[in-house]
């Protein structure tokens, strides 16, 4: 997969084009998946997230791999995020340990096949090092990212976590968090303005939820690059269906057309 076309639509949403949408998949096996990669392909995502933590046979590289290559030949040029998110944050019980999750990032950096990898800012130095490094010397771009479902933390803290995922070598910071209120959003999406100015580097952000699901669709205006949407089903509370997401984004983003 050719990171240059991640890399440009990163340049465009940062110069105050559209942000990116991505959609997730979420199958069990292969058939599933290339039944969910023709279903996005035709709805034409900016990018599409592998959520690998659903897969049933993530223990085995092999079948990781030859999965990818199935999805890459039938996404018709869609740039991959792979992610395998943590149960801690929000993903599915997964057999592998820590080690083996790495090891398997790593591998997939290898390969570059995908555009980008996932990797929460919450992973121990040692981990963080070996991703990051697998990353930049394989050319895919590393999103460090920090989930939090049950609340959004004050607008001070959510800056700092941007910073730190910035301090441990991503590429783009993302965050995602609960909203209790209006309010909440609020300052998610204020904490983003201030990220954007500060850091060096791109940041995601979204707040989730039926108070959050408004930032899916102006995050951009904020600062946030990319948005996700449901494709086939959703991965995340709040997401919304992504041809209700291109017509907002096609009205609130016109005057930079």
């Amino acid at each position: 997969m050719d990171v240059n076309v991640f890399q440009q639509k990163v340049k465009s949403a940062q110069t105050g084009g559209q942000p990116m949408i991505c959609t997730p998949l979420i199958g069990q096996t292969k058939e599933e998946l290339f039944l969910e990669v023709e279903v996005l392909a035709e709805k034409k995502p900016d990018v599409i997230e592998w959520r690998a933590d659903f897969f049933n046979h993530l223990n085995d590289k092999e079948q990781v791999i030859d999965t990818l290559k199935g999805m890459i030949e039938k996404a018709d040029n869609i740039p991959f995020l792979f992610t395998i998110r943590s149960e801690k944050e929000g993903g599915e019980r997964i057999s592998l340990s820590e080690d083996e999750k790495v090891s398997l990032l790593v591998e997939l950096c290898s390969t570059q096949l995908v555009a980008a990898v996932d990797f929460e800012l919450m992973h121990d130095v040692s981990h963080m090092q070996q991703v990051s490094q697998a990353a930049k010397r394989n050319g895919v771009i590393l999103i460090v990212s920090y989930h939090d479902f049950h609340r959004t933390p004050e607008a001070d803290r959510l800056v700092e976590l941007f910073t730190n995922a910035e301090s441990v070598g991503a590429d783009i910071a993302k965050i995602a968090v609960m909203p209790h209120s209006y309010e909440d959003a609020l300052t998610l999406l204020s904490a983003t303005g201030k990220a954007k100015k500060h850091l060096s580097i791109p940041v995601i952000s979204m707040a989730m939820g039926e108070y959050g699901a408004f930032t899916r669709m102006v995050g951009g205006l904020f600062g946030s690059i990319m948005t996700f949407a449901v494709g086939k089903e959703s991965s995340a509370p709040g997401q919304v269906a992504i041809q209700d997401l291109n017509a907002v984004l096609s009205i609130v983003f016109s005057k930079n057309q």
